[in-house]
């Protein structure tokens, strides 16, 4: 005779949040999840994502948020505070190419709202309801809860001229450091996964609709296989792929007046 625990367990179905999830690596998550059997809501501030996203899978609940609103993003998170999740993924994300562009006014408020505020406020709403939910979930026997962040690999380097991208990314990867640390009471796990060039629509718009110049550049696919890999592995910070880890890991222990040389006269434009 099975207990009341175990009937609950055997019927219950995770639940995930994925921020930024109506498009390239968020949506492949969502996709990813979905098949693995998780009931997926998304977030995103394109109508037209949405819509497309609504016709062709309609087990998705999607929801519309600008996130360089702040009210729109708390009312947003008010409004998801009855909900059960045991992940949140905040996969949204901003660039601007400052070597190229000029950074105006408008650019420089969309990266650090969404980069970094939008995330912060995320974070902190996410970890206080999987706070309050742990106990209950521990009982049933649930996917442990969990935190994710994908920032980028530009944030694992450490130099002045760095853009206010990987400025952003840096403090993301720092913050997602603190958070970890901080649930380890709440057995609540939080992982901050920084990847190199994955070739999404997005990548592409940026490169005149073809990213395949982009040193080891992987695919979608891959990019969703090692972040799994590393949800699974509960490592702290993913960095991949292994060539771009060596080649950043190999930078960073180099004398920082050589790094700071190096990396403004061939990553970053003249200041």
């Amino acid at each position: 005779m099975k207990t009341l625990v175990e009937d609950i367990a055997e019927t219950y179905t995770p639940h995930i949040i994925i921020v930024g999830g109506t498009s390239g690596i968020g949506l492949a998550l969502a996709l990813h999840h979905q098949m693995l059997g998780w009931q997926v809501s998304v977030v995103g501030s394109s109508a037209a994502k949405i819509a497309d996203i609504n016709s062709q899978h309609p087990a998705i609940v999607t929801y519309a948020c600008d996130l360089t609103d702040s009210g729109q993003t708390q009312k947003l998170l008010d409004g998801l505070s009855g909900v059960s999740f045991q992940r949140l993924i905040y996969s949204a994300g901003s660039y601007t190419n400052e070597r190229v562009h000029q950074l105006n006014q408008a650019d420089s408020d969309q990266m650090l709202a969404i980069n970094l505020q939008a995330f912060e406020q995320v974070f902190r709403w996410a970890s206080s309801q999987l706070k309050q939910q742990y106990q209950e979930l521990d009982l049933i026997g649930s996917e442990r809860p969990s935190l994710i962040c994908i920032a980028s690999i530009a944030g694992t380097m450490d130099y002045p001229y760095a853009s206010l991208y990987a400025k952003s990314k840096r403090a993301m990867i720092a913050t997602a450091s603190a958070y970890r640390a901080a649930l380890i009471p709440y057995d609540i796990q939080v992982n901050c996964i920084a990847s190199g060039y994955i070739d999404t629509q997005a990548l592409c718009d940026l490169n005149d609709g073809d990213a395949s110049h982009k040193p080891f550049i992987m695919s979608t696919k891959t990019a969703v296989h090692h972040i799994m890999q590393a949800i699974d592995d509960d490592v702290e910070l993913a960095i991949f792929p292994r060539s771009m880890r060596y080649i950043t890991s190999a930078l960073n222990h180099l004398p920082k007046p050589v790094l700071n040389w190096i990396l403004r006269s061939k990553l970053d434009k003249a200041r």
